[in-house]
C-alpha cells in the first residue's frame, strides 16, 4: 500500500460481520452495495446516518463523515483474489480531460496523441480539484477509504481502509497501454497506481490488499418475504404456518 491503512476494531469487526449477515438476509436487497453499504458501513463506526429520502443524495466524494473530521468514501467491488498483496481496481472519476485542457494548464488541448506526461498532469489536477472541494464543502481533514471487496459467491469479504490523500504529480510517471494508446496507465513508486481510458474517459485508482485488512466469512440465509415482512411490521405471521427460510 502508498497510503496508511486501517485496522477496525473487535467491536467494529463483529458489527461488520453481522450487518453483512443482516443484509442479505433481507429477501428484497439483491447485494451489499451502494446505499446499503453506506448503511452497513455507518452502523459499523457508530455514525448517524441522514436518511436519503428525506435530504436527498449528493453526488460528494465522501459518502459518511465523523464529527472529528474523519471522511470515508465507501466502495464494493466484486473480486477473485481478496489474499494480502492482490491487486484490486475502481473507478474513482469520470475525467474528460480533453474537454477541460485549457483549464488544466494546457491552452493549446489535449488529445489522445498528446504526452503521457501532460495527460497525466490534467489527470491528477482534474480529481485534486474533486478531492479539495468536496474535502472543505464536507469538513474532512481526515480523509479515507473503506472498501468491501466480495467473492463471487459472497461468502469471503476482506475490508480494507486506508488514507486518501491528494495526489501529486511529480511523483508519477505516464505510459501509454500500448500502441494504440487506448489506456493509460500512472506509476507510483514502480507500481501502476492510476489508469485512464479516453474513449469512456473513466479514471481508475489501484490498489493492494494490505496486511492490516480484516478478512471474514458469512454464512447467511434470505428470509422468506411474507415472514420478513410480518416480523418487520408486527403482523400475524402468513396463513399456513410460519414458512422457512430459503
Amino acid at each position: 500500500m502508498l497510503e496508511r491503512a486501517y485496522s477496525l476494531s473487535q467491536e467494529e469487526r463483529s458489527r461488520l460481520a453481522e450487518a453483512v449477515r443482516a443484509a442479505f438476509a433481507v429477501p428484497f436487497l439483491a447485494d451489499v452495495e451502494g446505499y446499503i453499504w453506506e448503511a452497513v458501513f455507518h452502523y459499523v463506526k457508530g455514525l448517524a446516518m441522514p436518511d436519503p429520502v428525506l435530504v436527498g443524495r449528493r453526488k460528494l466524494l465522501f459518502d459518511a463523515v465523523s464529527d472529528d473530521g474523519r471522511g470515508w468514501s465507501l466502495k464494493t467491488l466484486l473480486w477473485r483474489h481478496l489474499g494480502v498483496g492482490a491487486s484490486y481496481e475502481f473507478v474513482v472519476q469520470r475525467a474528460d480531460i480533453f474537454k477541460k485542457a485549457a483549464y488544466f494548464g494546457f491552452p493549446a488541448g489535449l488529445d489522445a496523441q498528446s504526452s503521457p506526461a501532460d495527460l497525466g498532469c490534467a489527470l491528477i489536477r482534474h480529481w485534486n480539484q474533486k478531492f479539495e472541494q468536496d474535502s472543505i464543502r464536507q469538513g474532512v481533514t481526515d480523509p479515507r477509504v473503506s472498501m468491501l471487496l466480495k467473492s463471487l459467491a459472497r461468502d469471503r469479504f476482506t475490508y480494507v481502509e486506508y488514507a486518501y490523500p491528494p495526489l501529486d504529480e511529480d511523483e508519477f510517471e505516464w505510459r501509454w497501454t500500448d500502441s494504440n494508446h487506448v489506456g493509460l496507465q500512472g506509476f507510483h513508486g514502480g507500481k501502476v497506481r492510476v489508469k485512464w481510458y479516453h474513449g469512456q474517459k473513466q479514471m481508475f485508482e489501484v490498489q493492494q490488499v494490505p496486511e492490516s485488512a480484516f478478512f471474514f466469512e458469512v454464512e447467511w440465509d434470505r428470509c422468506e418475504a411474507g415472514l420478513f415482512c410480518s416480523t418487520m411490521l408486527g403482523l400475524a405471521p402468513p396463513a399456513g404456518g410460519a414458512p422457512k427460510l430459503l
